[in-house]
C-alpha cells in the first residue's frame, strides 16, 4: 500500500486474511458435497443383483476378444481366469505377439474354446482386434485386455444387460489387482478412478475397453474396429457406436481385476495417452466439449505448476490463489480415497494420505507435458 495511507492494511494481510477466509469456504463446500457423496453411495456402491444364470432368459455365445504384446508374463493369467468362468457359451480370441515370446507361450495355452492369432510388428490394437472379430462367431463381443484377470461378478454384471436384451453395449470399470491394493500410490489412482465411475451418468459418451460388452451386429455396423487408431482405440470406438446410434450402458458394479501402473514413469506415459487420446480424436468426431475439457485440464497443470513462480513477480494474491488451489484438490481427493474406502475396503489411512501431495505434483506434470506432446507427431501416437 502507499505510504500516504498507512491505516490501511498491508497487502501481505490481506492475501493472509484472504486465504483463511478461503479455507474456511473449501473445509465447508467439501463437507457439502460429502454429504452429496454419501448419498450417492448409499444408492450406486452395491448396484443391482443380477439373476443367477440358469433364470436367464438367453445365454448367447460371447467372443472374448484380446490384443496382446509384448504381454508373456500375464497370458497365462488372463488365460486360467476365462477357463474358470462359470458362463457356459464362451470363447477367447487372443492374437499376440511381440518380442517376449508371447505368441509362442499363447499357442501353448490354446485349446479348443481359446484361439491364438499371430500379432505382426506394427499391427497395433485395433487391427488385431478386428482379426480377433473375423474368427469368432459369438453373438456379444466382449473386449478386455491382456493383463485382466476375469471373475464371474464382473463378467456377467457388464455382459447381462446386452445379453438380456435390454442395452447394446454395455461397460464396466476395473480395479486393482487384490496384491497392489494395500500399495497407497495404487490406492489413490484406484479410488479417483471409482469414484469418477460411480459419479458417471447411466449413459456414457465412452466405455472401458477393459471390460466392455457390444451386440456383434451394433460392432458390425458401427464399423467400430475399422477406423485406425494407433492410441484411443477405446475412445474411438465408442463415438462409432455411439453414430450407430449405440447407447453405452455404464454398469458401475462391475470392475475387473487389472494391472495399474507401480512407477512414476509408467503413470505419466498412461495419463498423458489418456489425456492426449480425447483431444486428438475428439477432433475427428466433433466432441467439441470433450476437446475443451481435455485441454483445459493440461491448463491447468501448467498452470498450477507456474503460479508460485508468478506470486514472485506479481505479489502474495498469486501465491494464496495457488494455495487454495491445491488444497481444494488434497480435501476433493481425500473425498475419493475416503469413498473408495468405504464402498471397496480400500486402504484409508497416513500412507495414503502422505502420497496425496506427490500424486497430485505429478498429476499436474503429466497434464502439462501432454501440451509438448502436441507438437510431436511420434509422440502424438506413443503408446
Amino acid at each position: 500500500m502507499s505510504p500516504r495511507y498507512p491505516f490501511l492494511p498491508s497487502r501481505n494481510f490481506l492475501a493472509f486474511a484472504g486465504g483463511v477466509i478461503g479455507l474456511v469456504a473449501l473445509g465447508y463446500f467439501n463437507w457439502r458435497l460429502w454429504q452429496k457423496d454419501k448419498a450417492i453411495l448409499a444408492r450406486k456402491a452395491a448396484g443391482a443383483s443380477l439373476p443367477p444364470l440358469e433364470l436367464w432368459e438367453h445365454l448367447p455365445k460371447v467372443s472374448i476378444l484380446v490384443a496382446a504384446w509384448n504381454e508373456a508374463n500375464v497370458i497365462d493369467r488372463l488365460v486360467e481366469s476365462f477357463h474358470q468362468l462359470r458362463y457356459p457359451a464362451r470363447e477367447l480370441v487372443l492374437c499376440a505377439g511381440g518380442q517376449d515370446g508371447s505368441y509362442e507361450k499363447a499357442l501353448r495355452l490354446a485349446v479348443p474354446n481359446v484361439i491364438v492369432l499371430e500379432q505382426m510388428p506394427g499391427e497395433g490394437k485395433q487391427r488385431a482386434l478386428r482379426r480377433c472379430l473375423q474368427q469368432s462367431d459369438g453373438a456379444i463381443i466382449f473386449l478386455t485386455d491382456a493383463d485382466c484377470r476375469l471373475d464371474d461378478a464382473s463378467f456377467e454384471s457388464t455382459l447381462y444387460p446386452v445379453a438380456c436384451g435390454s442395452e447394446q453395449a454395455s461397460s464396466g470399470f476395473h480395479r486393482p489387482y487384490p496384491e497392489q491394493i494395500t500399495k497407497p500410490f495404487v490406492t489413490v489412482q484406484a479410488a479417483s478412478q471409482f469414484y469418477s465411475a460411480m459419479h458417471s451418468p447411466e449413459y456414457s459418451p465412452g466405455l472401458t475397453g477393459a471390460n466392455c460388452a457390444i451386440e456383434r451386429s451394433l460392432l458390425e455396423r458401427s464399423q467400430g474396429l475399422d477406423m485406425e487408431a494407433p492410441t484411443g482405440t477405446d475412445y474411438v470406438l465408442a463415438k462409432m457406436l455411439t453414430r450407430a446410434n449405440g447407447n453405452i450402458r455404464l454398469v458401475p458394479q462391475s470392475r475387473v481385476a487389472t494391472e495399474y501402473p507401480e512407477t512414476i514413469s509408467a503413470y505419466l506415459r498412461q495419463q498423458r495417452r489418456w489425456l492426449r487420446n480425447v483431444a486428438l480424436h475428439g477432433r475427428r468426431f466433433e466432441a467439441t466439449g470433450e476437446v475443451r475439457s481435455s485441454l483445459r485440464t493440461s491448463a491447468v497443470g501448467a498452470g498450477m505448476l507456474s503460479l508460485p513462480f508468478g506470486a514472485v513477480i506479481f505479489g502474495p494474491e498469486l501465491f494464496v490463489l495457488w494455495f487454495l488451489l491445491l488444497v481444494h484438490a488434497l480435501l476433493s481427493r481425500t473425498r475419493y480415497l475416503r469413498f473408495g474406502s468405504i464402498a471397496l475396503g480400500m486402504p484409508f489411512g497416513a500412507s495414503q494420505m502422505a502420497v496425496q501431495i506427490p500424486m497430485l505434483l505429478l498429476d499436474f506434470v503429466a497434464w502439462s507435458l501432454t501440451l509438448l506432446d502436441y507438437l510431436s507427431p511420434k509422440q502424438r501416437s506413443r503408446w
